[in-house]
């Protein structure tokens, strides 16, 4: 194993030269498992770190997160995507680690970067709101401050999420299902015994809210929209238009815009039409990366 030279507390495990770029996987001295995406013989113009959803690795479903690191690096940029505590390759414990030590992962994968260049973090879904927890603590003054924020997908955090955004959800889950039972190919794989009912069971009867006695780990012990109130940096937020919480969770952040979190000239709402929750169409990503990299210039100037 090799020592990064760029990043000392790095042990770089891996890496390898791709069409544009050159991809590096390391380990922080925290156990946390990065894949580092660099912009081929020339400094990076900056740096974003790619935060993935709650449970998934740091390629995000159907490796959205490589795509848009990839596009980064031939674009001029560093793009580190992270695996979160307990998660993918990262050390720690699935399913103790909370919100609030995501964040302070992030945070300190953010302190790692070169100072004097932007420093953006971007999520998808609850990485969203990792992104957007990370950007609003006090810091060490030493320490790099991330200037702008990239929120995919997101929701609205944990306390502003009403009996009806509920039940928005639960409903949606249960079209889903309805127009899977439809099909014949899912009689015939309930018939083989392939369909999980208790998981189906459990969908259309989710609720984010904790049992009685229990924790809700995806629940900051910060007051964070509150905070967000008094950050001004700039800010990208975009949704799916095929996505059925995308409405109510844009006019939720577009609210708090409107008190006063994000720069008001430099914060941009967008909905890329039909898009679902993670963008899985080509024509879909190829506009999120162009408005990904449209903001980023916009940021840097």
């Amino acid at each position: 194993m090799q020592v990064s030279d760029s990043h000392p507390e790095h042990v770089l495990r891996n890496s390898a030269d791709f069409a544009g770029e050159r991809r590096e996987i390391a380990v922080t001295s925290a156990g946390l498992a990065l894949t580092l995406h660099r912009p081929e013989d020339r400094d990076p113009r900056g740096a974003v770190l790619l935060i993935p959803g709650w449970s998934g690795p740091r390629s995000g479903p159907a490796d959205i997160l490589v795509f848009l690191a990839s596009r980064l690096a031939q674009a001029g940029w560093l793009a580190v995507r992270l695996d979160l505590p307990g998660r993918g390759d990262s050390d720690g414990d699935f399913a103790g680690t909370d919100l609030d030590a995501m964040i302070a992962a992030v945070v300190s994968v953010a302190s790692e970067q070169p100072a004097g260049k932007l420093l953006v973090l971007a999520g998808l879904c609850s990485g969203g709101n990792v992104a957007l927890g990370a950007i609003t603590p006090i810091r060490n003054p030493q320490s790099p401050i991330p200037n702008a924020v990239i929120s995919l997908s997101a929701l609205p955090f944990q306390p502003a999420r009403s009996e009806t955004f509920e039940r928005r959800r639960r409903w949606r889950n249960i079209r889903q299902y309805a127009a899977k039972a439809l099909s014949p190919r899912t009689w015939a794989r309930l018939a083989k015994g392939e369909v999980n009912l208790d998981r189906v069971r459990k969908n259309v009867t989710a609720s984010e809210k904790p049992a009685s006695g229990e924790r809700n780990l995806k629940d900051s012990a910060r007051d964070i929209e509150k905070e967000l109130l008094h950050w001004n940096g700039p800010a990208l937020f975009v949704w799916g238009g095929g996505d059925d919480e995308a409405p109510p969770s844009r006019a939720h952040f577009e609210k708090l815009h409107a008190a006063g979190m994000g720069a008001r000239a430099r914060t941009v709402f967008h909905t890329i039409p039909g898009a679902n929750h993670n963008f899985y169409a080509r024509a879909w990503r190829e506009e999120l990366a162009g408005l990904i990299l449209e903001f980023l210039e916009q940021s840097a100037s």
